[in-house]
């Protein structure tokens, strides 16, 4: 069958966006707790304050005093596209907040359809895939709102397309920066990095010699550190 043109990955996430935007016309308030929580990081940026809370979250990391550092729970990356958007627009808004999201929503469906096309090589079943990412049923009203829904599907899709190129030495340090981007997102992210060694060691060429694997492993690990070291200093 005939590839997917950019046209159709245009259109679908076209689709995706109007979608998501719509029901984000209906979402006045981040409306629960961990959006709320992502949104707040995001304010706190934005004016100034760095990681730090005004405010008692909870007793998670057990704090003596106010303000006291953010995200000993939560992972930041969240907030830190909320203050992007408020940053770019000039604005403080909930709408100015959600750009982001909004913008990583509309990504999945034309994702969901390279995947598939990745897997099948069949038009018809990528577009199908990509018009069932417009409507993702569930998962729908957390997409438009601050939290990590939208990016956890963004990055987990990006990493099995990884999987699926040619054979390339660049392909485990894009794994390892998928994996440092998804544990920036959650705190389970780190298991990604476990499933990049892991795929390293599944889908090495039967002739690669144990250095070239070494340096796979080690182009993993650097693609990992690059995201999260910031975070950890």
């Amino acid at each position: 069958q005939p590839s997917m043109t950019w046209r159709q990955y245009l259109l679908l996430a076209l689709l995706g966006l109007v979608v998501v935007a719509f029901v984000a016309a209906f979402q006045p308030s981040p409306g629960y707790m961990d959006a709320d929580y992502y949104y707040a990081g995001g304010l706190q940026l934005v004016d100034g304050h760095g990681f730090t809370e005004p405010y008692l979250w909870n007793y998670l990391d057990d704090p003596v005093g106010l303000p006291h550092p953010s995200h000993a729970y939560w992972m930041p990356l969240a907030s830190l596209l909320s203050a992007a958007g408020e940053m770019l627009f000039g604005a403080t808004s909930w709408f100015a907040a959600r750009i982001g999201f909004l913008l990583v929503a509309a990504l999945i469906p034309p994702l969901s359809a390279a995947l598939a096309w990745s897997f099948t090589s069949r038009r018809d079943l990528a577009l199908t895939s990509g018009l069932l990412a417009v409507f993702p049923a569930f998962y729908l009203p957390f997409l438009p709102v601050t939290d990590t829904f939208g990016l956890y599907m963004l990055f987990g899709g990006l990493f099995f397309l990884v999987l699926k190129r040619k054979p390339s030495a660049i392909n485990p340090l894009l794994l390892g920066l998928l994996a440092g981007l998804m544990h920036l997102a959650r705190a389970d992210g780190l298991l990604w990095l476990l499933l990049a060694f892991i795929a390293v060691l599944l889908f090495r060429k039967s002739n690669q010699s144990p250095i070239s694997l070494l340096y796979s492993l080690l182009a993993v690990i650097a693609g990992y550190l690059l995201v999260m070291t910031p975070w950890f200093i």
